[in-house]
């Protein structure tokens, strides 16, 4: 950053609109003048327009309204500044009041702000023109005061800011927070891996609280333990394994118990089922017996039945001979609409192939010649993109001519405003001018009257004979007469009070004239200059003429550049879209031709199967028995309904005869199975059987109830162990990436016990740190002759507090290394000076750093000697390279004469400050 030109109006001591035409400045310049009128608000006015602020802490934006300017006169600061090669213009006023535009009285005139960007555009919001200030700059007020101004009282604070706080500095800076981030995110992590451990432990102990025993088992008082926490997870573990290992035990006895009760209930209820069997058999046996001799009378009547039908055979196996045959043909007749149809379709394949063959060569053919065209087109835009970059080369000189024009416009604007002021002044002038003459004139008069009244006064009270008062002659022969129009002495002194008055009022008319005057020259000098760089024979009248033309040429210019840009965009559109479509159009028509002779090979295929599949099908029909395959399912279909009736007539006579076979034969063995059940049930004992049965009853629903008792138990435990042994997996797995990540978080953060606490971020910024000291010391040990360098303190002094920015200093005189607050004012000055330009070229050069061409230093040059003053000029004669503009604010008297360029600020008599640039 740059600035250009400032412009105050009302602000702090200058009451009056004051311009400083900074470009005017090169190199070292000192900013000079009496003690508090107002050299550090030029700094202030710079900083209040780029970031809404002053430059100190101790001074509010509200504070900035100059108690000396009249009341409508507005309060604002103007800056224009170059950044990168590009020019921007910020413009902002505080809130303070003004009088009504209408009737009497105050109101509040609202802050306000306006950036002038570079392409014309302009931004009025102020929390928009701050973030687009601080997006051009780089950096926000803070770290602007920093590198760009060594302010009042800050020389310590540079020099000697601890680890933190240049920490901070350093991290905007330098961009360093993805470091800062890293630890941040490490701490987190830590943090989330002590509570998931936390968590982990504590769904632990709900598993183990839910652990169930049997409070006669001796086990209770260690499970006990393990609920209060008294046992370790491993030993809850084993606990509880030996738990339900008790439980499987005791559950499979209890289940072999049942087993054993319920097999001999199966045994009680075979008995008890046998004897009420017995009962039933008794009664079943008379009702078989009975159904036994009526079957047998009805199977004679079967057996003849089904005699009568197996004769009928022979006919059978005729017929389904016959319909067999028929039926073996059917897929004969299939084949041979299959064949035809494939004749049919192969024809129409045939057919459709042909056409697309007769497509596809058209769309070739066109292809061809649309691709011929294409590549003619192309190479017309062979060319396309060469003109463009000399085009924008002539915009951008177009554009960069035009905005010179407008301010050189807006320079003319403001000569014809201070030559009205001039005229004015003038005018003035002679009117007091004219005024102080005439009342001289009438003080003169009336001064001569007096004296001459005096004669007279004397000459009364002459008497002859006795000396004059006057001359001492005793003869008075012509007596002086009293004149009756003359002034009196108090008459006398006003008049010579109205001449000195008018005098002095003429004289300072006088002078403020002189200094419009001077002030016009310096203005037209600078136009002159400029129209003749830009205009060359054109001369001052003709100058906004020449402007007004030259700008509308430019427009029409850059209009017709902007038109040729665009289409010239437009061809390498074109040829970009040429570029690529050419090469898919070749790619598909080499596909388009490939299927082409794809689609001749299929024709002629086709042709050849088709006249095959003709003579077969011809010789296919001659062995067929009916004219077409309807015909043969007919007849198929008459056949087999006689078959089937044939068939089912015998399988309907070998049912019935086989299913009373069946009846009889079970029959027979029912009555035999019945007679052995009845002999057997008469042994046993039925009363004693379902007593028995009763007691085993009861026993078993009580050893049933303990074995649930047991699984339940058992299967919460298992459950329980189960979850205690997931939950311990998991918690060793968390713990070990706690133990390392809380490592790297200690590391990252420099919390390591016993160990310098540098974080990674700190560590980081070391690079720069030394860079920027490296720097430091090419001035300083200039400045001091060789005598101190500055170097990073390599231990901390402490192991509690963050280290590793601290500095110290090495005397080379002594060979000794010691703490930079060990030295002297002006050592601490130097070393300050120092480090702030060290950190100003180190940000400057790095990579996507701030381009800051412009620097303050406010005093701290009254505590060097005369050598010391010397070193200090000479380092920062040496900043000024590479077009750097570095400010001197001082008081110092032999600044003023080490150093030609200046700004004067002086106070003026009415009140207020004013200055001007003195090169």
């Amino acid at each position: 950053m740059k600035p250009i030109k400032l412009t105050l109006s009302a602000f702090g001591p200058y009451a009056q609109k004051t311009v400083l035409e900074m470009d005017r400045l090169e190199g070292l310049y000192l900013i000079t003048g009496d003690t508090g009128a107002g050299k550090t608000t030029i700094f202030d006015a710079i900083t209040y327009a780029l970031y809404g602020e002053a430059s100190g802490e101790n001074r509010e934006p509200s504070m900035f309204r100059s108690k000396y300017a009249s009341a409508d006169t507005p309060t604002e600061v103007e800056l224009v500044f170059s950044y990168s090669g590009k020019t921007y213009k910020v413009k902002r006023n505080p809130e303070y009041e003004r009088p009504k535009a209408r009737g009497e009285g105050m109101i509040i005139k609202k802050a306000e702000a306006e950036l002038l960007l570079p392409d014309g555009s302009v931004i009025t919001k102020q929390r928009e023109v701050d973030r687009k200030i601080r997006e051009i700059m780089g950096i926000d007020r803070n770290q602007f005061l920093r590198i760009a101004m060594i302010a009042q009282g800050d020389f310590l604070k540079l020099l000697l800011a601890p680890t933190d706080e240049r920490k901070t500095i350093f991290r905007q800076i330098f961009k360093t927070n993805l470091y800062h981030d890293l630890q941040e995110n490490l701490k987190t992590e830590v943090k989330n891996l002590n509570e998931q451990c936390t968590e982990t432990k504590n769904g632990i102990k709900q598993y183990i609280d839910g652990i169930v025993a049997d409070e006669g088992d001796e086990k209770s008082a260690e499970i006990a333990k393990a609920k209060n926490g008294e046992l370790v997870v491993s030993d809850t573990i084993e606990l509880l394994e030996k738990l339900n290992a008790d439980d499987k035990i005791s559950a499979e006895k209890l289940g072999e118990r049942i087993s054993e009760i319920d097999r001999r209930l199966e045994i009680i209820n075979g008995n008890l089922g046998r004897i009420e069997l017995c009962e039933k058999a008794k009664a079943s046996l008379e009702n078989a017996q009975s159904e036994l001799a009526s079957e047998k009378e009805r199977f004679e009547i079967l057996k003849k039945s089904l005699e009568n039908a197996k004769s009928k055979a022979p006919e059978i196996e005729r017929i389904a001979d016959e319909k067999a045959r028929a039926e073996a043909e059917l897929p004969q007749y299939d084949a041979v609409c299959e064949l035809s149809d494939e004749i049919e379709k192969a024809k129409k394949s045939l057919s459709e192939k042909e056409n697309k063959r007769a497509e596809s060569e058209a769309l070739c053919k066109n292809s061809e010649e649309n691709l011929e065209k294409l590549k003619a087109e192309l190479k017309t835009l062979s060319d396309a993109g060469e003109q463009k970059q000399r085009l924008i080369g002539e915009k951008e000189k177009s554009e960069d001519r035009k905005s010179r024009l407008e301010a050189l416009l807006d320079l003319l604007k403001e000569y014809g405003e201070k030559q009205n002021q001039l005229r004015e002044l003038r005018e003035e002038y002679l009117k007091l001018s004219e005024k102080s003459t005439g009342l001289s004139a009438v003080y003169e008069a009336q001064n001569k009257a007096f004296l001459d009244e005096q004669a007279g006064i004397i000459a009364e009270n002459l008497t002859a004979g006795k000396p004059c008062p006057v001359c001492g002659s005793l003869e008075h022969p012509c007596l002086a007469e009293k004149s009756e129009n003359a002034p009196t002495e108090a008459q006398l002194k006003k008049a010579k009070q109205d001449a000195e008055n008018a005098g002095k009022a003429a004289q300072s008319k006088s002078e403020a004239c002189a200094s419009a005057k001077s002030a016009a020259d310096v203005l037209l000098k600078n136009i002159e200059k400029q129209i003749c760089a830009l205009l060359q024979n054109v001369s001052l009248d003709n100058a906004n003429e020449a402007i007004d033309g030259e700008i509308k040429s430019l427009n029409i210019a850059l209009e017709s550049i902007n038109s040729a840009i665009a289409k010239e965009d437009e061809r390498l559109a074109r040829k970009a879209f040429l570029d690529r479509e050419l090469p898919e159009k070749e790619r598909a028509l080499s596909e388009l031709a490939s299927s082409i002779e794809t689609l001749k090979s299929d024709i002629c295929g086709l042709v050849s199967a088709i006249e095959s599949k003709k003579i077969t099908l011809e010789k296919e029909r001659e062995t067929l028995s009916f004219d077409s395959r309807k015909t043969a399912e007919e007849k198929i279909g008459e056949l087999g309904k006689i078959v089937v009736q044939m068939k089912n007539e015998l399988q309907k006579a070998e049912a019935e005869f086989n299913a009373s076979d069946k009846k009889i034969g079970e029959l027979n063995a029912k009555i035999l199975g019945l007679k052995p059940q009845i002999s057997e049930a008469d042994e046993l004992d039925k009363d004693a059987l379902n007593e028995e049965k009763a007691a085993l009853s009861e026993e078993k629903r009580n050893v049933d109830y303990r074995s649930k008792q047991v699984h339940a138990r058992l299967s919460a435990n298992e459950n329980a162990l189960l979850g205690i042994r997931s939950k311990s997996a998991n918690l060793c797995e968390t713990e070990k990436r706690y133990s390392w990540v809380k490592a790297l978080s200690d590391t990252a953060n420099g919390t390591i016990k016993g160990k310098e606490k540098i974080m990674l971020e700190t560590y980081i910024q070391t690079t720069y740190f030394d860079r920027i000291i490296r720097r430091a010391n090419t001035r300083l040990m200039v400045m001091t002759q060789g005598q101190y360098e500055l170097k990073r303190r390599a231990e901390a002094e402490n192991m509690r507090s963050q280290s590793g920015l601290e500095l110290n200093v090495i005397d080379h005189y002594n060979g000794s290394e010691r703490s930079v607050k060990t030295l002297s004012g002006g050592e601490s000055f130097m070393a300050s000076l120092s480090l702030a330009l060290g950190l100003s070229d180190e940000i400057q050069s790095s990579a996507g750093g701030v381009k800051l061409d412009a620097m303050f230093v406010d005093e701290g040059f009254g505590s060097l000697d005369e050598q010391s003053l010397e070193q200090a000029m000479r380092a920062l004669a040496g900043l000024v390279e590479g077009n750097r503009l570095v400010g001197i604010i001082s008081h110092v008297a032999d600044l003023k004469q080490r150093i030609d360029k200046q700004i004067v600020v002086k106070k003026t008599k009415s009140g207020g400050s004013s200055a001007e640039i003195v090169v």
